[in-house]
């Protein structure tokens, strides 16, 4: 054992030394690195890396040092800023005396503060420019094909903004009761009331939103005009916000335009009866909710919620309608309900945009015709003849 304690004790001051090397280098990379970032690692540097965390969300922070620099390169990888300040070399260090000064500073600070308001705006821009294809534009016209030979008519519920020009009819008044349309001659005579011909070419936009917003008073009104035989109807592609953000005018007040007469030319191929649902001739889509699918529905449904051909207020892209409808033979005829058919007719609509043969139903209609006393006295399985 005492032999041995001189070599121990020689191993022990080499291992000291060894661990005092390590901890000398591990200090000096570490300060090269907390150098590289803007400053020391110690408290009294002034380094405190929850604020530089903050700078990559504060798009007005004051950067003083060169190492503040990586908050403003995230900025530009997140939001395609595109920043003139300062001069980088081929190791990504910048010149800091230019980054320090106060008219560089200033400069970024307005930069960021620009595009933090502009980006808003850009993605509505995107949003309203969605690419359609020829087939698609025949039923959606885009904000900039409003030209002044269309009829511009609104039928949202309560509007008080119109695209300047429009013609303002609310949908409501289209309707005996919810989902049971007024005759084809009162429903004519509205139109003709408000300035609008059979012949006329109708650009139909509106929201309902106590409805959830969304174009489906939109989409049904163009059933309801298409279900006259109107040929020239068309749904606007976005809304009256969408029009005004796009630089279009926009007035609190509707236009007001000569009485014209309306002579309906009633065509049924876009309604479906009991007689077609219950035949099992068509695939059936039930539009509604999955809850409200699940509490019952028409026997071999689909459920296809109305949610799902929708990018917020507007229909979604054709790539994505080729997912939703993948479920579907384009060969067999389609038929689409929801509780009244108003929120339904949005998918009526995405189907025949695609190229369906759809037509538009109502729950309401399937639940009177389980009732034999409440069918029609010449069977015909309607439930109400004189409605569109």
């Amino acid at each position: 054992m005492s032999k041995l304690r001189p070599i121990l004790i020689t191993m022990g001051v080499l291992c000291g030394t060894l661990l005092a090397a390590l901890v000398l280098i591990e200090s000096a990379s570490a300060g090269a690195e907390c150098a590289s970032l803007g400053g020391a690692c110690d408290d009294s540097s002034g380094w405190d890396p929850m604020a530089k965390l903050n700078e990559i969300g504060n798009v007005t922070a004051t950067q003083q040092s060169a190492g503040a620099n990586w908050p403003k390169k995230s900025r530009e990888i997140r939001w395609g800023m595109n920043s003139s300040q300062g001069v980088e070399d081929e190791i990504g260090e910048e010149n800091e005396s230019a980054v320090a000064s106060d008219s560089v500073q200033q400069a970024e600070a307005e930069e960021a503060r620009d595009v933090q308001i502009a980006a808003p705006l850009k993605l509505k821009e995107l949003q309203i420019n969605m690419s359609r294809s020829l087939k698609a534009r025949e039923m959606l016209l885009p904000l900039d094909g409003v030209d002044d030979a269309d009829i511009l008519l609104d039928v949202s519920e309560n509007s008080s903004l119109h695209i300047e020009g429009s013609i303002y009819i609310p949908y409501m008044e289209f309707f005996l009761q919810p989902g049971i349309l007024k005759p084809a001659d009162e429903v004519a005579s509205i139109l003709g009331e408000a300035g609008i011909s059979r012949e006329d070419s109708v650009v139909i936009y509106g929201e309902c939103l106590p409805c959830g917003g969304g174009p489906s008073v939109a989409t049904y009104v163009y059933w309801m005009m298409k279900s006259l035989g109107h040929e020239n109807a068309i749904v606007l592609d976005g809304t009256a916000e969408d029009w005004a953000t796009a630089g279009g005018a926009n007035s609190g007040s509707a236009a007001v335009l000569p009485r014209k007469e309306y002579i309906p030319l009633v065509n049924s191929n876009y309604t479906a009866t009991f007689d077609l649902v219950k035949s099992g001739q068509a695939q059936i889509i039930d539009a509604r909710t999955p809850p409200e699918f699940a509490m019952g529905t028409i026997a071999g449904s689909i459920s296809m919620p109305y949610e799902s051909v929708l990018n917020e207020s507007r229909i979604t892209g054709e790539d994505r309608l080729d997912m939703v409808f993948m479920v579907l033979n384009k060969d067999q005829p389609v038929v689409v309900f929801t509780n009244t058919g108003m929120k339904g007719s949005v998918v009526w609509f995405a189907l025949e945009m695609m190229g369906y043969d759809a037509r538009l139903y109502s729950y309401q209609d399937w639940m009177a015709n389980q009732l034999p006393d409440l069918r029609e006295v010449d069977g015909s399985g309607r439930l109400n003849e004189t409605a569109i």
